[in-house]
């Protein structure tokens, strides 16, 4: 299994929950590929992304302060740590709103995702790589790799590079790997130009 379960509950079929789980795919997802069960939280609009890490504490994702409906409007991240049997237990691991101590990244992943995979709470162990190929349409292919990488912090890499695609290089996708069916894989097009994007597991 490539990902963790999705979460078990009576809210999936929510309006709410759903606009809310597929709206924060790209912070959901690499936490669910590091191997935690990971939910969406919508108890009387404190809306916010929790993991179970599954050594009785979980994290809990927020902006300012609960997340928007509209992913747009996040303008930073906090990450908190809080042990299960006892909330008032907890500790800040990150915090990218502005005027928080890394409110220079903004609402980037990879920084995020960097200081929640050194936890060391990561159920699954393996490293990916994320690549991409770019083929012009009047020219030649070339590709651009990563480094090996947490599978959270790979994951959320392939997020950042494809919705750079889309938001900077006006890219549209045209395919999209099932989740259920492999680790994540995109195909882009823009003007007769081709970028397909991918995370693959290391053998190194």
């Amino acid at each position: 299994m490539n990902i963790a379960a999705l979460p078990n509950h009576n809210g999936l079929a929510d309006p709410l929950w759903l606009k809310l789980f597929h709206g924060y795919r790209h912070v959901i997802a690499p936490l669910r590929h590091n191997g935690w069960v990971t939910d969406m939280e919508t108890g009387g609009g404190e809306n916010y992304i929790r993991a179970e890490l599954g050594d009785g504490t979980e994290l809990s994702i927020a902006s300012v302060r609960a997340l928007p409906v509209d992913p747009n409007e996040v303008t930073g991240w906090t990450v908190i740590r809080r042990h299960v049997e006892d909330v008032s237990r907890h500790t800040v691991l990150y915090d990218s709103t502005p005027g928080g101590p890394q409110g220079h990244h903004g609402n980037s992943l990879i920084p995020m995702f960097a200081r929640i995979d050194a936890l060391d709470a990561l159920t699954f162990t393996r490293r990916l790589i994320v690549s991409a190929t770019h083929v012009a349409a009047f020219s030649g292919a070339h590709n651009q790799t990563a480094g090996i990488e947490t599978p959270g912090t790979a994951v959320a890499r392939y997020f950042e590079w494809t919705e750079r695609l889309v938001s900077d290089e006006g890219y549209r996708c045209v395919w999209e790997r099932p989740e259920s069916e492999g680790f994540p894989l995109a195909l882009f097009e823009n003007v007769g130009n081709i970028t397909s994007v991918r995370v693959t597991r290391s053998h190194d």
